[in-house]
Order: C-alpha cells, then structure tokens, then sequence
C-alpha cells in the first residue's frame, strides 16, 4: 500500500505564530513568501450540529501544560492524504452501551457463616467467591465449594457440593492459569433447583475477613443497561448517566423493568472518585448528572461509571452491577473557526487556525466529499500533524491533485477532528465543517491533443477503505474557567 509522506510547504503545520499587532509590511512579506496565499479564500467554519464536539475556550492548568504526552513525540510536520473508498457510514457513532448480566456482593466473614442472600432470576447462575484481605496470601483465605451450604429457593440445604455443578477450587483455578485472583474458586448452581433466592453460608471463617462474591447469570433474559449521552466528553462538561434494566432483545425492543434503586460514583484515570446521585428524570427513569472536573496529572486510562442498580421483576428481586468507560479531554487547544482555502498545483489545501494553551503534538484530519454524478461521495481524507508551542497556529490539511479528478463542486469538508496526540484526547469533532465551491479548486491544464509528454513522477497515494469515519456524540462546549 503506497502512501505520500511530505513536510508542509512552510506556512501549514511549522507551528507559526501570529500576532495581533503585525504590520502591513509583515503581512505582505508573508504573503510573498507563501505561494499562492494571497488568493487564498478566508471561510469560517459551519455552524455546530448535533454530533459536535468543541470547546467554547482553552483551559491548560499547569499540571497538564507540563505534560505533553509520551517523551518520544517527534516535532517535525508531516501531512499525507489518501482516496476514500468503500462504504462510509455517514451517522455519528451513538454512545456505548455497557450490559450486564452480573453483581456483586461484599461480605465478612461473620456474614458468610450466618448465610448470604444470592438472588437469581434464571438457573444455572454461576457464584465466585474471592477472599479480600490485606495481611497475608489470599490462598491462606479461600474458601473451597465442598465447604459451602446452599439453601434452595424451596428451603432445602445442600451440602458437600450437593446443588452444584462445576466445583473449581481455588487451587485448580491457579493451575488453569485463569487470571482471577489468588484464592479464587467458583461453582454453578444446579439447573434442577431453578432461580429466585438462594442463601449462601460457610463455615470457619474469621469473622473479619471480607470476601467479594460474584453471581453471573448467563441464561438470564434481564439486562442492566447503562449509557452516556455523548460518546466524547471535555473537561467542564456535564456528563448524563442513564442506566436501565432491560428484558428482551435490546433496549428498542426489549420490555423495560423500572429500577428501584441505583448506586453509583464515578471514577478518573488518576483515581479521583466522585460520588453521583440517581434521581427519576423527566421520563420517570432514573437519571444522574456530573460536571467533570479532568484538572488532575495527566494519566492514561479512560473515566468510568461504576453503579449497581436493584428491582423487582415477577416477584423477585433483580440485581445486577456494570461498569462504562469513557474519554474526558481536557481541552488545551481548539480550532479558532478560521480557515483559509487555497487551490494550486500540489492540490487543495484547507489552512486551519489552532490556539494553543500547552505545547503539544496536535492533528488535524477531516474527510472531503465531491459531487459525483450529481450525488456528494467521499472522495479523499487528509491528515496532518505537527507540534505547536501555545499561542495562534495553523495546521494544514493537503489533499493530493488526484483526488480531486471526476469530482466537481460543492465539495464539502466533514468529519473534522482536532486531536491531541500526546495526552491522547479528542478536542473538537464536526460533521460538517466547510463547504467549498468550484472557484477554489485549482485543476491541472488539459493538455492539448498531440502534445508531447513531459516524464513526471508517479503520485504516490495510499488508497484505503474508510468503513469508520470519526462523527459527532452531542453537541457540547467548555465554558471558559
């Protein structure tokens, strides 16, 4: 697969800065010396959609204005584009939706050995018991299945592995090289005995020890669904977490059991922990809000909802624990709206203005469309990158002359993303971003019949299938600190 990897010509991606105060005589020395830049066309970027991501204004506190990302960022500029191909889906992605069919439970020791409620809502449930404890190996405290006494929703005690199925020690869970934690064992319960209340309880601990117990039910029709409402968020933003129990095929489908309760904190990459509160929405579901605050040492890793949520479906009670990550950005730089269009022979360049607030490794990459047959297709993407020291920059999308050939106008930019490469954040994404027309294309002269031909090299563009384009989660903004 070829592709073009070139240096900008200079004003693209050198991380220039402008300044407010420069005179008309500086304006022309830099007009002169930028080929072509005097007939460049000045646009603004279209109005937000939803789907968007932008900040509203820079902010880049001290601890992330010291950290740039990985020491090994390279400062040189570099811009490739290539020909899209293949089916591109134009929706913006929605955000993720973690499910569960699992929870978890905490217990001492002294609970345990009195019995612990393990509700189910379909057979064949699988229980995992994991021994917490800070002194001493874990093994020391594992409890082993033949030691438990289950009790049946019918009110009959099985024991010595009576009512089980698939009794893994915690020993042969080592041996198996499964990667649970040291002490680990595990069992099924027995399809025979059915679902709803079992009680759990084992004998001889200390009554000190804590022990974490996992219940996965497969087999079970009853789903905790749990989403934001954006895919990407910025520092300063409110988050939204929707959390649901579903039974059935999916949420649009499934028949929906309304929650009882939810617990829930969130956490940050750096293990900040921030406690949120469910409450019914507008619709009656249960719904929490939190404005994330990512001023912390930039660390790697993804924020997390962490929650647990109860009901009661058919007369038993249903629970059911989930975890969803996602990104939160702190927005250190952003597209100023400015961009500067220009046609000439090495193809179609889209100057973009950036303000920086922290020295970094910044990219931009959009995706172009053409009118093909009177119908806009994808015709091209481009990226490029560069490091930007803080102030008012540029980076400059290239998209090659051949991309351009059996297209004509409108042309449109979208998928516009603005990215953080060091500290890995997505700072601004855009649908659509630019429209521009047949006078700022610059094309190639047809050559005359007859003509002799001039040996020239062969354009080098990587060609790829573009079955993902970066697209919008909500429309959102950083207010100013």
């Amino acid at each position: 697969m070829n592709h073009t990897v070139k240096k900008m010509n200079g004003r693209a991606t050198s991380g220039r800065a402008t300044s407010g105060r420069a005179t008309l005589g500086g304006l022309l020395l830099a007009a002169l010396a930028l080929p072509g830049a005097a007939g460049a066309a000045q646009h603004a970027l279209l109005a937000q959609q939803a789907g968007d991501l932008s900040a509203r204004a820079l902010v880049a506190p001290e601890a992330t204005q010291k950290s740039a990302g990985a020491s090994t960022l390279r400062h040189e500029s570099v811009t490739l584009s290539w020909a899209a191909e293949g089916a591109i889906d134009a929706a913006p992605p929605a955000p993720f939706v973690a499910r569960s069919r699992e929870y978890y439970i905490e217990a001492t020791g002294a609970e345990l050995s009195a019995g612990v409620a393990i509700p189910t809502s379909a057979p064949h449930a699988l229980v995992r018991l994991q021994p917490l404890v800070s002194v001493g190996p874990r093994e020391d405290a594992a409890i082993h299945p033949l030691s438990l006494v289950l009790r049946s929703p019918a009110g009959r005690d099985f024991d010595a592995g009576g009512g089980m199925e698939m009794l893994v020690s915690a020993d042969k869970l080592a041996k198996a090289d499964v990667p649970f934690a040291a002490g680990t064992s595990a069992f099924r319960i027995d399809p025979a005995l059915g679902a709803g209340s079992f009680r759990l309880q084992a004998k001889g601990l200390q009554d000190g020890d804590r022990y974490l117990i996992n219940v996965v039910e497969p087999e079970s029709a009853l789903a905790l669904t749990l989403r934001t409402d954006a895919s990407l968020y910025l520092h300063g933003q409110q988050l939204l977490v929707l959390p649901d129990l579903v039974e059935g095929d999916g949420a649009l489908r499934g028949q929906h059991h309304r929650l009882s309760r939810f617990d829930g904190f969130v956490t940050s990459p750096a293990g900040r922990r921030f406690p949120v509160d469910f409450r019914p929405g507008p619709d009656g579901l249960l719904q929490a809000r939190l404005v994330l605050d990512a001023d912390e040492a930039p660390s790697p890793g993804l924020w997390e909802v962490h929650g647990q949520g109860q009901a009661q479906v058919a007369g038993r009670t249903v629970i059911r624990s989930v975890r969803l990550a996602f990104p939160v950005a702190m927005p250190v730089a952003r597209l100023s709206g400015a961009v500067a269009v220009q046609g000439g022979p090495t193809g179609l360049n889209l100057d973009f203005g950036v303000e920086t607030g922290a020295a970094g490794r910044y990219e931009v990459r959009g995706l172009l469309y053409g009118t093909v047959a009177g119908e806009l297709k994808p015709v091209g993407v481009a990226q490029a990158a560069a490091w930007l020291e803080p102030g008012r920059r540029d980076l400059t999308l290239n998209f090659a002359p051949a991309l351009l050939d059996g297209a004509a106008a409108p042309f449109e930019l979208r998928d516009l993303n603005l990215l953080d490469q060091g500290r890995m954040g997505v700072l601004h994404r855009q649908r659509r971003a630019l429209v521009i027309e047949e006078g700022e294309i610059v094309r190639a002269p047809a050559r005359p019949a007859g003509a002799a031909q001039v040996s020239q090299p062969a354009l080098a563009v990587k060609r790829t299938a573009q079955t993902d384009p970066l697209a919008g989660g909500a429309v959102w903004v950083a207010d100013p600190q």
